[in-house]
């Protein structure tokens, strides 16, 4: 068995172990130690990083009542080893558990709903629940959450004895029983079963918020940032939105307007500047007639750019139009088009020739064809 140092104390960041096995794994080793500050992977958590006798931990995770560190190395069994946590992961994954739990335990006060789902990543964390809130919501859990990290209130891992457990009201994505060991935050913040190390007070926190949310499942999922994560991302806004304020030359509380100015401007003449584009594709086609065939090779035309060529040309004419428009290393973009008669078979012998796709109705078709040389294309068309 495994001596579980991290329940006793989240912040020990380095310790004395022996160890007790080694064993072979998938070309690496799987050391038990006789006691391990390093938190298994569990509970929505990763597992934590650090060394043992210099050598870096891959992974930690518990199987039965031992827990395992994975190597690259062996280590011999009954040696001595040195071993070191990396606190700043570590203390950075505590900051952000406590805050989901913060949040977690606001939000089943606020509306009852629970927490279904928990995902801990690199820098952001994703909560779900069962149940729908708003935006108002949102913003009314965030300052709760918050005035919580304000009252520095003590946040307590135990394990109640049965009879205790029992008459406890706490939260629980499992059926547990015996051996649970309990999270509470102040008198009435939150009371939790989990495993994972927390931090002594709220106050350690520093700051939660909420980066974003969406429906999710029938219920909502959250994605927030606590801690050290909070205030980088913070920091990392910030200085985003400086730049901007430079760029258009606005006051910060100015910035949202600015930008949704020069949007409607972009707007605009990305609309005057597509009917131009169009017009200047439509006066350049160079336009050859084959049989009942009218057709055009260009380059670098979207589909919009083709139909509104085609539109164009067949607004008059009861001919057959196919344009074709070459996109590099893409192949062929092109529109058949008429008026009164029906391109599918048409449509269909370029699909075979050249690995094509595409449908449409009888009097409109559009595809792509593969990357040939425009001669062979050339040539096929004049010749079908």
């Amino acid at each position: 068995m495994t001596e579980k140092l991290y329940e006793k104390n989240a912040y020990c960041k380095s310790f004395d172990a022996v160890v007790t096995e080694c064993r072979q794994m998938d070309g690496k080793y799987g050391i038990v130690l006789d006691k391990t500050a390093f938190f298994p992977e569990g509970g929505g958590q990763d597992a934590d990083e650090g060394l043992i006798n210099g050598l870096p931990v891959l992974d930690v995770q518990e199987e039965g009542s031992v827990i395992l560190h994975i190597l690259e190395s062996q280590l011999e069994t009954g040696a001595e080893v040195s071993c070191e946590i990396d606190w700043d992961v570590r203390y950075a994954r505590m900051q952000g558990h406590t805050g989901e739990h913060i949040i977690s335990g606001v939000v089943h006060s606020l509306y009852g709903y629970d927490n279904v789902g928990f995902h801990m990543g690199d820098k952001t964390m994703s909560v779900d629940f069962n149940g729908s809130l708003s935006a108002d919501d949102i913003r009314k859990i965030e300052l709760k959450a918050n005035e919580a990290v304000y009252a520095n209130a003590d946040v307590v891992a135990y394990y109640p004895k049965k009879e205790e457990l029992e008459k406890l009201q706490y939260r629980s994505k499992l059926d547990l029983e015996s051996d649970v060991r309990i999270v509470t935050i102040g008198e009435d913040i939150d009371c939790c079963a989990c495993c994972a190390p927390h931090v002594a007070r709220t106050g350690e926190v520093g700051m939660i918020k909420v980066i974003d949310f969406a429906s999710y499942k029938q219920g909502t999922r959250i994605e927030m940032v606590a801690g050290k994560n909070a205030l980088l991302d913070y920091m990392s806004l910030n200085s985003s939105i400086k730049e901007i304020m430079k760029m258009l030359s606005a006051p910060r509380d100015g910035v949202v307007e600015a930008v949704r100015e020069r949007n409607s401007a972009y707007q605009t003449l990305r609309g005057d500047y597509q009917k131009v584009a169009k017009r200047l594709a439509f006066l350049e086609l160079e336009l050859t007639e084959v049989n009942d065939l009218v057709y055009a090779m260009t380059e670098n035309l979207s589909f919009d750019d083709l139909r509104y060529c085609a539109n164009q040309l067949t607004e008059n004419s009861d001919k057959t139009y196919l344009l074709l428009s070459q996109n590099g290393d893409d192949g062929y973009n092109y529109v058949l088009s008429s008026k009164g008669g029906d391109v599918r078979e048409t449509a269909k012998k370029l699909n075979e020739a050249f690995s094509g796709k595409g449908g449409g109705q009888s009097g409109y078709v559009q595809g792509k064809l593969g990357n040939y040389l425009q001669e062979e294309v050339r040539n096929f068309v004049e010749n079908m």
